[in-house]
């Protein structure tokens, strides 16, 4: 009787590792939705991202990218993927101030950050030190994987424009809650647009003027139709990351969340090499198409930003309705002082 209870257990055993052995071979497909074309330096990134993930997984992990918003809308994604019908995104959060308020703001705010490294910087350190954010995180079912950061955004405008004054009146593409108002205190008009709007809508004069980095402006071709790039940092900071359904991320072998992980770091790094030599690279492209660039003297910079609100006041006293006013107090002290320490 022993000895048929030790074979029944002993067979058992068996059994169990060959079902481990047998789950770990197989291959995770997770679908990735992105909001970009595959052109610009984020999007390439995050195709190297994907295929170092597989390779280093022996192919047990696959990451197929769905670009352009073909599995969904910009504005549909959060909810997509918190419900599980894509599993991941590469989404910027300022689509969702409302169910993202914390990491909308680094998304958003204008003229509070001053270059990539100090970006990337600030984001990451942010996500590691004020808790916020991952209970923010979590109460979407979503895990942020890493942030990428983006090149300054100028002024991309079909007329030049060397002072304040010549903003009054033209039409600015917008995005979020804050840079309309960036918009109106220059005297410009606020007009909502989504990425894949843009070129049309200069084409056709709907609107004058798009921040944008110049590394965008050529993936975008919207050299083709405007011609005058004004050199003052409207926005810069952190732009879409790579997210992941909670639920799916928690499924994961921790084996393949580490290698993701390890992945993830060497993207960072990545980024920031591959935004330098996109700004070198764009910059030469649009010269040779007749783009003029223009120097905005810092007195008219510094008008602009005497104009502008408060934005870190106004950030705070909104979570402060939320009652999330210590956590974002929290949030803009570590942030000056990071931006003071890498400026």
């Amino acid at each position: 009787m022993k000895r048929k209870f030790l074979t029944i257990f002993s067979l058992a055993l068996a059994g169990v590792a060959l079902a481990s052995s047998f789950a770990s071979s197989q291959t995770i497909t997770l679908r990735l939705n992105h909001q970009t074309p595959a052109t610009p330096v984020g999007a390439q990134i995050d195709q190297w991202f994907a295929d170092e993930v597989a390779k280093r997984t022996n192919g047990r992990v696959v990451i197929k990218i769905f670009w352009a918003e073909a599995l969904g809308k910009a504005k549909e994604m959060l909810p997509l993927m918190r419900q599980g019908a894509i599993d991941m995104a590469g989404l910027s959060p300022a689509y969702y101030p409302a169910d993202l308020p914390f990491f909308t703001a680094p998304n958003s705010l204008p003229m509070a950050m001053d270059g990539t490294t100090q970006a990337q910087v600030i984001m990451h350190t942010l996500l590691e030190k004020v808790p916020a954010f991952a209970e923010e995180a979590k109460r979407n079912n979503v895990r942020p994987i890493f942030f990428h950061v983006l090149n300054p955004y100028y002024l991309l405008c079909k007329h030049p424009v060397r002072t304040l004054d010549d903003l009054k009146g033209k039409k600015m593409r917008t995005w979020g809650e804050d840079m309309p108002r960036l918009a109106q205190a220059a005297g410009a008009v606020p007009v909502t647009l989504f990425l894949p709007e843009l070129y049309e809508n200069l084409q056709r004069g709907v609107i004058d003027c798009a921040p944008f980095s110049v590394d965008f402006v050529v993936s975008y071709k919207l050299h083709e139709v405007a011609k005058y790039l004004t050199q003052v940092v409207t926005w810069q900071g952190p732009t879409h990351a790579l997210w992941i359904n909670l639920d799916k991320w928690n499924s994961l072998p921790p084996d393949a969340q580490r290698i993701m992980l390890d992945v993830a770091e060497e993207a960072k790094k990545k980024d920031l090499e591959k935004l330098a030599e996109a700004e070198k690279t764009a910059r030469t492209a649009m010269a040779a198409a007749g783009v003029e660039f223009i120097n905005f003297p810092e007195s008219e910079r510094q008008k602009w930003v005497a104009a502008s609100p408060d934005f870190f006041t106004d950030w705070v006293a909104k979570m402060e309705k939320l009652g999330k006013g210590e956590a974002a107090r929290q949030t803009v002290a570590l942030w000056k002082e990071l931006r003071a320490k890498y400026r």
